[in-house]
């Protein structure tokens, strides 16, 4: 939920208060990530907010949103997470953890409501047919094994990129599909203080933390009148890291992306019990020391079991395939992990709009192929808007 905001004369960046907690004034002044493309697969990223201006690339929509170019969003997610990854602070506007960064947008539900592993999955491999060096997927699940998305990210590892995505928003001792796969950087959350978001779904496959409370940042006039928005949830959280992810492969273009995911883990900030812990990972990602510290190299992305058996051929589409016991229908609803959100003034914080709501759960007719009953409505699930 959000708290009510406290008016006062600050633009949008100076409402950031996530920008400061991860020393990224301090990180611009080594790289702002030029260069390096991040690949947004979500509801779509809105071209039209000045934000984002000269940092969207042609991208492409699959499963509901197939057959658009990606820079449609009726629902607000996608453009959120663009902007805290890449935002360019236009007149006072939003400023991204890698404002020299290039967003990929892919869209795989036209209107943030329909997303399935399916498109998720196309949605990825496109992104690295497409040149994506850090992958965010601010969306997750209940699954704990999805073939789709575990043949796709493989695929991302496979061809040198950084995959990000998030723990969830249910305060479960649970990580769920996409960020359960060995090898991605789960993202848990955050709040002022550097205390642990509550609201975050925690549990060992937990890898970083980052701020997810009263994130700032900027969405498609049509959802909120300001072109602003105050959000909670990992999804922030997830967007926040790839920016940080974005910014290392910045500042040493020839790393290949298992040691920028060493540098990203070995540099942060331990929060809680000295090491690895369910609830913050390694701790807070630092993007000043993953840019700075002497870290040895590694030879392989310390996340991910031994050798990948993947063969670097382009996944198979979901359809014909059968479904596996842990996710009997392969494309089912993946779900984005947004808490809360509320509209922002440009230079006064108003919260006056507030959309917490659970989204109507459908399952594609798919048939079950396996002898497990299909999944009830509660099985994939949503907290968001």
């Amino acid at each position: 939920m959000i708290a009510p905001g406290v008016a006062g004369a600050q633009t949008i960046e100076e409402q950031q208060w996530h920008l400061a907690a991860m020393g990224v004034p301090t990180a611009h002044a080594t790289t702002r990530g030029e260069g390096v493309v991040v690949a947004v697969v979500d509801s779509g990223v809105d071209d039209t907010r000045p934000d984002l201006t000269g940092a969207l690339l042609p991208g492409a929509g699959f499963g509901s949103a197939s057959g658009t170019d990606g820079t449609e969003d009726n629902d607000g997610h996608g453009t959120a997470m663009a902007t805290l990854i890449a935002g360019r602070a236009v007149d006072g506007g939003a400023l991204g953890v890698a404002p020299g960064a290039m967003i990929l947008p892919i869209s795989v539900g036209a209107d943030g409501d329909k997303f399935t592993t399916a498109s998720v999955a196309e949605g990825v491999t496109w992104a690295v047919d497409h040149g994506a060096k850090v992958i965010n997927l601010s969306l997750t699940s209940l699954a704990t094994l999805t073939p789709d998305l575990l043949r796709a990210v493989n695929y991302a590892f496979d061809h040198d990129a950084v995959v990000v995505a998030g723990t969830g928003n249910d305060g479960d001792e649970h990580v769920g599909a996409p960020a359960n796969i060995k090898g991605v950087i789960a993202v848990s959350g955050t709040i002022e203080g550097n205390g642990p978001w509550p609201e975050s779904n925690t549990g060992p496959e937990t890898v970083l933390a980052a701020p997810a409370q009263r994130i700032v940042t900027a969405v498609p006039l049509k959802v909120v009148d300001t072109g602003y928005a105050e959000v909670d949830g990992t999804s922030a959280a997830t967007a926040l890291v790839s920016g940080a992810a974005a910014l290392v492969r910045a500042r040493y273009p020839d790393m290949d992306a298992g040691n920028v995911v060493n540098r990203l883990v070995t540099t942060a900030t331990d929060l809680l019990a000295p090491g690895r812990d369910n609830a913050t990972g390694f701790g807070l990602v630092n993007p000043v020391a993953a840019l700075t510290a002497d870290v040895p190299e590694v030879a392989s992305n310390p996340l991910a079991p031994p050798p990948p058996t993947s063969s670097a051929v382009p996944p198979p589409s979901a359809e014909g395939l059968p479904a596996s016991p842990a996710d009997p229908d392969s494309r089912t609803r993946v779900l984005v992990a947004f808490g809360g959100v509320g509209a922002v003034g440009v230079v006064v914080t108003v919260v006056s709009l507030l959309l917490a709501r659970r989204g109507r759960i459908r399952r594609a007719p798919v048939p079950v192929v396996t002898e497990i009953p299909p999944p009830t409505d509660d099985f994939w699930r949503t907290d968001r808007f």
